[in-house]
């Protein structure tokens, strides 16, 4: 038996309410312990860089753990994991002081060597009841440690905080999979200030755990933590903009005034985005010239982000310097200088008005899907994720589209009485066929159905589902009936709902209603001025044009979403399809071309079997025009693409 390893009768004598386990001549026990797992931060570039280097840096670490610091604080090394170490305590302070002596020595070993080549270490404590074999230990205490470990930035420690009523059932044995188990709080078991430092994180989500964790940080907080402090995930899922009214470079009276109609024309504009909230021009005039501290902004505000700039104004003209930055770190997102003509301010579609307002949305999309891509998930806000996953949903990159789904899900674990994230995922599964990432179109239309109606169980008013169920049931389904039936509900429960209008106008389309769908597009599209899907907006209105047989715009508005996205291969299709029906067959070989790059498979009776209008006269004259542009024959499997 290994040397480390409670024996069995020292088991028994552990533990405290256990129960024994034997299965196929192994002694299970509980016991109530604390464990600690540690493993090195960035191992793999690490491993990769300096191989032989790393591999004996850490077993020499590894060696004074085993030897020094666990026997110092009562641990016992449970196993190693290779770039990584498990170990048991009987309290959390000690616990505690074995992971910080960890960081500490690992501290003084980096000392003289290259930044890109320092050990840290990332560890999660967790009191729990687990289960023993007189050699490793086993249950959800703790795996609970190794999420705990993946909160922690790089020398930082992570403690869980159970409770106490969790303990109690966990050994009555009433405990469910995915609760947190644990024999006393870890955070409750140390007085801050004395045994450690304890900030409170607040309630963490952590993969494969149903419910939020309460975790706290243990000692100071690295120089660039991964938890920012504690979060409130019942918070809204919109960002906040404040327009500060734009001051005025020169002095002159008459020019004061136009600081408000900038902000009031961009205010309305933004207005009209949906997934923000814009602060009125009344709450934020009072802030105008000091829009510089923008901490005082967001204390009265609730600002997530500010807009503020100045002008210069010379014989009708206007010199706008605009500047967009993060409430919380003041740190600027976006800023210009535009010209234009004061004349132009007074004007309902001020063009200088919407060149700012159109900077402004997608610099915060922008900045939200940097804030994803760079933070770990449990790490940020709601609204973060939310922006965040409609934006990369549209990026050109699987890798990018396949992540939207686990930002979606985490919102669903967040937010579970809430039907937007749920809607959105069933977008999702439609967007997967629709890009040709799918081969089984019936499984995705199960599961986005599952979502959609996942979604109206909990709002059965939310147009985003209702407009999504539709769509499942034009483009995966195929029942046209349904799906008009649905997107007529979205926009009757929401009759501003762009996307509602959108889906509305495509099942119109498939269904050969030409003056309808174009009608409902062109009203989606203003309904959303400023769309992050644009580029989504314009290739289905351009299917909206095709069916009302205007080519010339289908074209124009086919080759304005390929400006904002060349991989989206229904744009090519639509593309292609308007340029064989003007005539111009060279234009639209090329563009065919373009589209095989996209979908090498795609062959004409592939493209019949996946329309939800191959049966009508203008599906079939859809398919003769990518026939004429040289799309080749073949059978295709009604399930691909």
């Amino acid at each position: 038996m290994n040397d480390h390893a409670l024996g069995k009768d020292e088991n028994q004598a552990a533990l405290t309410g256990r129960s024994d386990v034997r299965d196929a001549g192994v002694s299970l026990v509980q016991q109530e312990t604390v464990v600690l797992l540690v493993d090195l931060v960035e191992s793999v570039r690490l491993m990769g860089e300096h191989e032989a280097f790393t591999v004996r840096r850490w077993a020499d670490f590894v060696g004074i753990v085993t030897t020094e610091i666990l026997p110092r604080h009562g641990g016992v090394l449970v196993k190693s994991l290779g770039d990584g170490l498990m170990a048991r305590f009987a309290t959390v302070p000690d616990a505690v002081d074995a992971a910080a002596e960890m960081h500490r020595t690992l501290a003084a070993r980096n000392v003289g060597m290259p930044e890109s080549q320092h050990f840290h270490l990332r560890a999660g404590i967790n009191a729990a009841i687990a289960w023993s074999d007189g050699i490793d230990i086993y249950g959800t205490g703790v795996n609970l440690a190794a999420r705990l470990a993946t909160l922690a930035g790089p020398g930082e420690t992570i403690a869980s905080a159970s409770a106490q009523e969790q303990l109690a059932s966990a050994l009555a044995g009433l405990a469910n999979p995915g609760e947190t188990i644990g024999s006393a709080a870890a955070r409750d078991e140390l007085t801050h200030g004395v045994d450690a430092s304890c900030e409170d994180l607040g309630d963490c989500i952590l993969k494969h755990f149903d419910k939020p964790v309460r975790a706290y940080r243990v000692g100071p907080a690295s120089p660039h933590p991964s938890l920012p402090g504690r979060r409130d995930y019942g918070a809204a899922m919109e960002p906040t903009i404040a327009v500060i009214p734009f001051g005025a470079r020169n002095n002159a009276p008459e020019h004061f005034d136009i600081g408000n109609l900038i902000a009031d024309s961009v205010i309305w504009r933004l207005s009209k985005a949906a997934n923000l909230k814009v602060i009125s021009r009344l709450s934020t005039n009072v802030f105008r010239g000091r829009a510089s501290d923008a901490g005082e902004v967001s204390a009265h505000l609730g600002a997530t982000y500010i807009l503020s700039g100045g002008y210069v104004v010379d014989q009708g003209k206007i010199l706008v310097t605009a500047e967009l930055c993060v409430a919380r770190t003041n740190q600027v997102v976006w800023t210009d200088r535009l010209s234009g003509e004061i004349n132009d301010l007074l004007q309902s579609e001020s063009e200088l008005a919407h060149r700012i307002a159109a900077a402004v949305y997608f610099s915060v999309f922008d900045a939200e899907v940097e804030h994803v891509m760079t933070q770990p998930l449990p790490t940020l806000q709601s609204y973060s994720l939310l922006l965040g996953s409609i934006k990369l949903m549209h990026r050109s990159s699987k890798d990018e589209f396949l992540q939207t789904r686990k930002i979606l899900e985490e919102l669903i674990n967040r937010h579970s009485r809430i039907a937007a994230p749920r809607a959105w995922l069933a977008n999702w599964y439609i967007l997967r066929v629709t890009r040709g990432w799918s081969e089984d179109r019936t499984r995705e239309a199960a599961e986005a159905l599952s979502a959609s109606h996942a979604a109206l169980d909990r709002d059965p008013s939310d147009a985003l589902a209702l407009a999504t169920e539709g769509f499942v049931y034009c483009h995966l389904l195929k029942d046209l009936d349904m799906a008009r039936k649905r997107c007529d509900q979205a926009v009757q429960a929401n009759p501003s709902h762009a996307l509602g209008w959108l889906y509305r106008g495509t099942v119109n389309a498939f269904k050969g209603d030409g003056d309808a769908a174009v009608e409902a597009t062109r009203r989606a599209m203003e309904l959303s001025p400023l769309d992050p899907q644009r580029y989504y907006f314009e290739s289905l209105g351009a299917t909206a044009e095709l069916s009302a047989h205007q080519y010339v715009n289908a074209e124009s508005l086919a080759r304005s979403s390929l400006v904002l996205n060349r991989m989206h291969p229904s744009t090519w299709r639509v593309l292609t399809i308007s340029l064989v029906s003007q005539g111009r067959m060279d234009e639209a070989r090329e563009a065919l071309r373009r589209l095989r790059e996209l979908e090498p498979d795609l062959t004409v009776e592939r493209y019949v079997a996946r329309m939800p209008n191959a049966q009508l006269e203008t599906g079939r004259q859809w398919a003769r025009c990518l026939a004429l542009a040289g799309l080749p024959s073949g059978n295709g499997n009604s399930n691909r693409h």
